[in-house]
This record gives structure tokens, sequence and C-alpha cells, in this order.
């Protein structure tokens, strides 16, 4: 039986419309001609659970569980992407077929598709190459290839090579409807996620059986993959970090587990917040959660256009329990990968001056100290800005559930 010749959504990944294809690339392409780029160009990234590849997957779809992709987006004409077998895959609705190319050899793939557009001269956009207020956020001094990069650069001595981040984030710093509605969706895959802790996390139960069980809701819930689940587990004030699996430890009673829960639709990443007690929870983590969760609904209330971000992150700063407790808010991009702004307890001034604007969409995520100790609840939902006020687009109560 040969392989498909078109696309077919019988056999299909969660994919945008034409439509929505045609509104990106116009808007990129406009950030291209104000900013004297004449192509940009993807390498395979897929750094930080895949997120490292958000542009290429912003413009192309492609990139399901971390398949390296590679994408030529010039100024005008067509729009080259290449995975390591060529032909239809579930995500390329948009392209007329995709390039095959040996895996590891994006600057090679690049170099020899720049030459055939003649682009041996002016100047190349490279996705990644720098971080910036909007993209790229945790990856100071970039990610693409080195490697890659010094083939691309080597091959066209004439050319002016330029970072293509600043572009890129800015184009995706609003979101389409299409898009936000991806984000939603994510946001249900969650709470299906958040359902399986419910009914699998008890004292004496494995972390890892507990991490399997979310593993599969995630997938069977339509998820793509790979989601990042963040875990915090142990004593309440004695809690062990943050890590990004599980551990062989058994959950005792007494136990608070403090979880960050990705759910991406197509690519798209929402992400919630939430606390359990493993058994009855104790009163310091019932205040410290009341504390989150009222500073949740300030930063909330304060989202809209036109604010900025040192007035939301000034308006979910509270303190409570006669001066014992505090709250911290964390609030970053949500959207394909690491988006921005990333505000954490550093806020630079460029940060506080940011504009919100309609169409932006974030996780907020404050959480609660007591007597200088973390992880006395944390709560947090992905959002966006609408023309009023901000929207949460998940469904769950701001409940502690006591397993």
């Amino acid at each position: 039986m040969s392989s498909p010749t078109a696309w077919s959504p019988e056999w299909s990944n969660a994919v945008f419309s034409v439509e929505e294809r045609d509104r990106r690339w116009k808007r990129v392409r406009e950030l291209m001609a104000r900013d004297g780029i004449d192509v940009i160009v993807c390498l395979p990234c897929t750094n930080s659970h895949d997120r490292g590849q958000a542009d290429a997957r912003y413009l192309s779809q492609l990139g399901e569980n971390s398949d390296e992709t590679t994408v030529v987006f010039p100024l005008e004409g067509e729009v080259t992407a290449w995975h390591s077998r060529g032909g239809i895959w579930p995500s390329s609705s948009w392209l007329n077929g995709v390039r095959a190319a040996r895996r590891g050899t994006g600057g090679q793939t690049v170099a020899a598709r720049l030459r055939e557009l003649g682009f041996e001269r002016g100047t190349i956009g490279v996705a990644g190459l720098t971080s910036s207020l909007l993209g790229h956020v945790r990856e100071t001094e970039g990610e693409v290839n080195w490697q890659s990069v010094e083939i691309v650069k080597s091959a066209f001595p004439n050319a002016r090579v330029v970072t293509a981040t600043d572009v890129l984030g800015e184009a995706r710093y609003q979101k389409s409807e299409e898009e936000i509605d991806f984000i939603r969706k994510g946001a249900a895959v969650a709470e299906r996620t958040i359902e399986a802790v419910i009914q699998h996390a008890r004292a004496g139960v494995r972390e890892r059986h507990v991490f399997a069980q979310m593993m599969f809701a995630n997938a069977d819930a339509g998820g793509s993959f790979q989601p990042m689940f963040g875990w915090i587990s142990g004593p309440l004030g004695r809690t062990y970090h943050r890590v990004e699996q599980p551990t062989f430890r058994t959950l005792q009673t007494g136990d608070v587990l403090s979880m960050e829960v990705e759910g991406r639709w197509g690519g798209y990443i929402a992400q919630l917040d939430q606390t359990f007690s493993i058994g009855p929870a104790h009163q310091d983590l019932k205040d410290g959660l009341q504390l989150t969760w009222e500073s949740f609904n300030r930063a909330f209330e304060a989202l809209r256009p036109g604010v900025t971000v040192g007035e939301v992150w000034e308006a979910a700063h509270l303190t409570g329990i006669n001066g014992r407790a505090e709250t911290r808010l964390l609030m970053h991009g949500r959207g394909l990968g690491d988006d921005g702004p990333l505000v954490t307890s550093l806020v630079t001034p460029e940060m506080r001056s940011l504009e919100i604007k309609e169409g932006c969409s974030f996780i907020l995520k404050p959480n609660t100290g007591v007597d200088g100790r973390p992880d006395y609840g944390s709560w947090g939902e992905s959002v966006v800005v609408r023309k009023h006020g901000a929207e949460r687009l998940g469904t769950r109560p701001q409940h502690l559930f006591e397993l």
C-alpha cells in the first residue's frame, strides 16, 4: 500500500485553518519587511519539552512529539519545511508536502535551500538566535545549534545573519481566536490530567504510579506530546524542590503535592497549577491557599488591555496570616513555547513597563510562602486578555483537594 499523496483530515492531528495560516504569514512578512529581513530560517531545536521549536511550529504546524523540524520562510514565495522523512504528515495541511532531511543536518539543509532561492546576499533571520522580552525567554543565550548557524554564515559570506526572535516574538504576542481556542482545549486536557491525580493520589501510593495515570489521561484526552508536569511533593514546610519527573518516593499522610500541569492541543500549551493535600490539610496550608486565590483574583481583575505588567504584578502582592505569609506572582506568556514576558521574583524595568494587549495569553500562578518557607498554596490558570478584561480558559473551581 502506497503512502498518502495529499493531506487528509481523516489522518490528522489538531490543525488550524488555511485562513489562520494566511493571517500569520501575512503578519510575519509585514514585520520582516519593516525590519529588513529577507528570509527567516528555523533550525531544528527540541529543547525544553519541545518549546524550542515554537517558531517552526508557528509557521508550519509541524513538530508533533519532538520531530525535528526545519523551515525556510522567505519574504515572498514558497514556504519550505523538512522532517526526517518527506511526504505527507498529520500536521502538514498548510504545505504542499514536506521534504526529507537527515537528522542533525539543519544547517546544511537550510544552506542548500537558500542557495536554490538565490539568497547569497541580503539579510537572513535565524529564529531563536537570541532571547527577547517576548520570545525564547528562558534561553538568555539563544538556543539554536551553533555549528548550524556557522554553516549558514560560511555558505553566505556576503549575507547579513541576524536574529528573528524579535519579529516572531512580536507576531506571536497577540493571539487569534483560533489560537485561543487551541489553548482552551489544552486547558481541558490539563483538567482531565488533574482528575487523574484526584483519583489516584493517596497516602501509600507511589509517585510514579500517579504520574503514569496523568500521562495516560493527558494522551487519552487528545493532548500533544510531550507535556511538562512540574512536581513538588513532601511534608508541608519541607517539600522537595520542583522536578519535572516523579521520584521513586511514596506519598505520605501530611504531604503537600503542588503541581504544574500542561495540557497541549496542536502544540499550544495551557498550564494549570494545583495544590493537593495528602490527607487532612494543615490550617497553614488552608490559610496560605486562601491568600493565593485572593492574589490570583486580584491579578486577574487587573489584567486588561493597556495596563502594564508591573501593575498586574503589584496587584497580586499580598501578605497575611498576621504577617507570616506572603504571596509571589509568577506570570508568563502561554502559546507555543517559552513565550514572554517571564515574570518571576526578578521584574526588570523593561518588563514592568511592557503593555498588555488584547489577545495576549498568560499563565497566572501565584503561590504563598509561610514563615519564609515555600509551597503553602499554589494555584494558577491560563487566561486570555479580552477587550474589557481577562477570561479564564479553564473551568475548575478554586479548591483544595484533601486526598
